[in-house]
């Protein structure tokens, strides 16, 4: 199991000061790994058992085994502060398409550490599985939203894109049922809405997804599905798209092959259909 699942089973049972533990340690895995446990606790501003009470949460024996695994998972794929400024700072305009090639590869390199192709298949089999589909991104994440829509449309699903207006993601999600899914992205930090989508789901039995990065370990409350990855290869690098796009075309692919002959059938029709109204 990975830290960032670790930390998301135990997320709802963390008591403040662990949460800013937590979130120190995500947000500057760095530092964390590189100190001991009184140097993070000093960082934060708790007391040193406050540091190594998390440890044993997380289910290590130590403060060192929680270092020594935190080197492994995150140092290589994790985006400190210093994100897009430092980026163009540092990168002469020549080599920009190559090192961010490089740094992108380096996070796709290790997607599988983070997500199984079951959890893949489990998403897109809800999905497809969904009377209605209900899907929400904000800020960089509409694009995703917007794909996901499109692309489960053409699969004939009930497709619902969720405004980020607060009447009108109240009034959508009156028409969420069980048997449903909602699909939505957390990166850095949860969109506003988050809290409210997940219980508002929760409570109508639908199922919920969530494509995050490292940020989703700590997402309160937790949702059904989390697949939760490092965005970026380069601890310097700020953080594109990439990785969780390819999260979503795997489960687009995945989806198509649970239902295949359905699906095909259906972006045969909407072949004609095009024919018809071009």
């Amino acid at each position: 199991m990975s830290l960032i699942e670790k930390i998301s089973q135990q997320a709802a049972h963390l008591t403040p000061n662990e949460r800013r533990l937590a979130e120190t340690v995500i947000e500057s895995p760095t530092t964390a790994a590189l100190g001991t446990a009184s140097d993070l606790a000093r960082i934060v501003g708790v007391h040193e058992a406050t540091a190594s009470r998390l440890v044993r949460k997380l289910g290590f024996d130590s403060y060192a085994a929680f270092r020594d695994a935190l080197r492994e998972e995150f140092i290589a794929t994790r985006d400190p502060a210093t994100r897009f400024e430092k980026t163009i700072a540092e990168t002469p305009a020549g080599t920009i398409l190559g090192s961010l090639a490089q740094t992108e590869a380096q996070a796709l390199s290790r997607i599988e550490d983070f997500i199984t192709a079951d959890q893949i298949a489990d998403a897109a089999g809800l999905m497809m599985a969904a009377p209605r589909i209900f899907i929400y991104g904000y800020g960089n994440a509409e694009v995703l939203a917007l794909m996901m829509t499109k692309r489960f449309r053409r699969f004939g699903k009930d497709v619902h894109h969720m405004t980020p207006d607060p009447r009108g993601l109240a009034e959508q999600a009156l028409g969420m049922q069980a048997g449903d899914a909602l699909l939505t992205f957390a990166f850095r930090r949860p969109p506003r809405a988050y809290a409210a989508l997940i219980q508002t789901a929760h409570e109508a039995g639908a199922a919920s997804i969530v494509i995050s990065g490292n940020s989703g370990a700590l997402l309160s409350p937790r949702p059904d599905h989390l697949l939760a990855a490092p965005r970026s290869g380069d601890p310097d690098a700020f953080q594109t798209l990439t990785v969780p796009m390819t999260v979503c075309n795997a489960i687009i692919i995945a989806a198509g092959q649970t239902a295949k002959d359905t699906s095909l059938k259906k972006l045969e029709r909407l072949g004609h259909l095009i024919e018809r109204f071009e």
